[in-house]
């Protein structure tokens, strides 16, 4: 049987917008319309060229899928609207069943996790009526619902409002997990959100509702909170202050107390648990992530790497397999998007005029201009779902040194100094680096790990200001060809790890076609790019 999940665009304000095909429980695409459209987060948009890419992914037509699965269930009219869209574009259109929100979250986390059973955390700003939901799950049981959370009881709401408080924009919550661990946790946040056994209290009062705002110019935060902190908020582009820091500390310490109090208090309920899968929003909080490692709470912890609303067309996807009585496999990988085969890449090339040419080996090509201190975009195989590049749409550099991250902040990410950059590293020797508890997998970068202080002189590029990094492990059997590509960097220099961030310039989505990555590299500082196995270097 095939299902296609689908999120996004049936209300102005739902966001992040995608598609995904299981095929007889496997998951044969995932693909975000932002990566397509070019404009991220595509809040309002319909995952029209999301659910086209698929569908050719696949190799099949509209007419195959036997049921369409969204999120929604509170909405009286989500299906009939959906019914409709899809008939005004294809002219057709199978059963469409309506799931709640918190439920598509928690079946992505737990289905694709490959577990048989977890304990299951979903967390975010709001969905269907609520901002989160534990469950109990089991691939014999399905999905047991423990406890729905109310949005009126927000924790991510609570993010967001520091977030916008301290200068950043929609979107910037991992800038302010960025920029907490330079203050001290001294601002007394409890009047917005206390823990208490079981959770958290969150006092709405803080939120602007009244009305809500209708634009982006209008905070989303009472003026209740800047009488609590007792001045206004950072306006954006001011120097970032040592009281906003320690706001940013304080909201994070905060965060991460609320979110263990709820956590213990499902543990508690389920005292048999082992294994927890997790995901939402709140869930790209890879600081607060780590503390739920290291064996004490849970033998593994399984963070949805698509934990945003981004990964509701998976979850989607998934409960609609069951329901047709599909097996659903974990994800082994998440390089679920588009491919394009050579003739389109060499097609880009020759009608932007390039010099290029066709490498033998890509993955020593690459590590010997790594060696020599050079910038890389590296565009391969099927792009990758969720928020973070896994080496198939990257930009790579060496980590040795501090310099390094900073040319790269200064010739082509231009962000923040206060934003870390992530290591790629070799799955065998990243314990070396890290401390990795229980020799775990950390393939998605979900988690911050200590560096090790012996080791993080020589990959001062990717440590952050409080010694940890966002680490993606990597193993020659989910990408082959990224794998090979450190082993031969590792080779030359004794170091099994490159610094990896996202292929993108400020403010737009993550590169998906050849042509992107064209335009990318010709906007910016990159030494060198290699789409498959082409090559196009810049000369002086």
């Amino acid at each position: 049987m095939i299902v296609l999940g689908l999120h996004g665009g049936v209300t102005l304000g739902q966001h992040e917008p995608a598609a995904a095909l299981a095929i007889n429980g496997r998951i044969a695409a995932l693909c975000e319309e932002e990566r397509y459209l070019r404009i991220k987060s595509c809040y309002g948009y319909l995952p029209e060229r999301a659910i086209q890419a698929c569908l050719e992914q696949a190799g099949i037509g509209f007419g195959d899928i036997d049921l369409v699965v969204a999120p929604g269930i509170t909405y009286d009219d989500f299906a009939e609207r959906w019914r409709n869209h899809l008939r005004h574009l294809f002219g057709t259109c199978p059963p469409v069943e309506l799931v709640h929100h918190q439920r598509a979250h928690i079946a992505a986390a737990f289905y694709g996790s490959g577990f048989e059973d977890a304990l299951c955390v979903a967390l975010d700003a709001s969905g269907d009526g609520a901002c989160g939901m534990t469950a109990s799950a089991s691939r014999s049981g399905g999905i047991e619902v423990i406890e729905e959370i109310p949005t009126r009881n927000s924790l991510g709401y609570f993010y967001t409002l520091m977030t916008y408080y301290c200068g950043f924009a929609d979107g910037d919550e991992y800038k302010l997990m960025g920029l907490a661990p330079y203050g001290k946790p001294t601002i007394d946040l409890t009047p917005v959100i206390r823990p208490v056994s079981g959770g958290w209290e969150f006092d709405w009062a803080f939120v602007r509702d009244d009305p809500m705002p209708r634009s982006p110019f209008e905070p989303l935060y009472s003026r209740r909170l800047e009488e609590l902190l007792g001045r206004p908020n950072r306006r954006p582009g001011e120097p970032m202050e040592e009281f906003y820091r320690d706001v940013a500390a304080s909201t994070q310490k905060l965060m991460e107390e609320c979110l263990l109090s709820l956590v213990d208090a499902a543990r508690r309920k389920n005292p048999g648990a082992r294994n927890l899968c997790y995901a939402g929003g709140c869930a790209l909080n890879c600081s607060a992530n780590r503390l739920l490692l290291g064996g004490e709470r849970f033998d593994n912890v399984h963070v949805s790497p698509v934990a945003s609303d981004r990964g509701l067309a998976l979850g989607c996807a998934y409960l609609g397999a069951v329901q047709l009585g599909d097996g659903p496999w974990p994800i082994w990988d998440v390089y679920l998007g588009s491919e394009y085969p050579a003739a389109h890449t060499e097609k880009e090339l020759k009608a932007n005029g390039l010099a290029y040419r066709i490498v033998e080996d890509p993955a020593a090509e690459a590590a010997a201009m790594l060696e020599q201190k050079k910038i890389i975009g590296w565009h391969q195989g099927r792009s990758e779902a969720g928020a973070r590049a896994l080496g198939n749409r990257s930009i790579i550099a060496s980590c040795a040194d501090t310099a390094m991250r900073d040319l790269v902040n200064a010739r082509i990410k231009y962000r923040e100094e206060f934003r870390p950059f992530a290591p790629a590293v070799l799955q065998e020797a990243a314990a070396e680096l890290f401390d990795i508890p229980n020799g775990t997998d950390f393939p998605y970068m979900t988690f911050t790990l200590a560096a090790r202080p012996a080791k993080a002189e020589r990959m001062a590029a990717v440590v952050h200001v409080d010694g940890t990094s966002r680490v993606q492990t990597v193993r020659s059997s989910s990408n082959e060809l990224y794998y090979d590509l450190i082993k031969k960097y590792a080779e030359r220099t004794g170091s099994p790890v490159i610094l990896n961030t996202s292929f993108n310039l400020k403010g737009q989505p993550i590169v998906e076609t050849p042509r992107d990555a064209i335009m990318t590299f010709f906007g910016c500082g990159l030494d060198a790019l290699f789409i498959g196995d082409f090559l196009v270097e810049k000369t002086s």
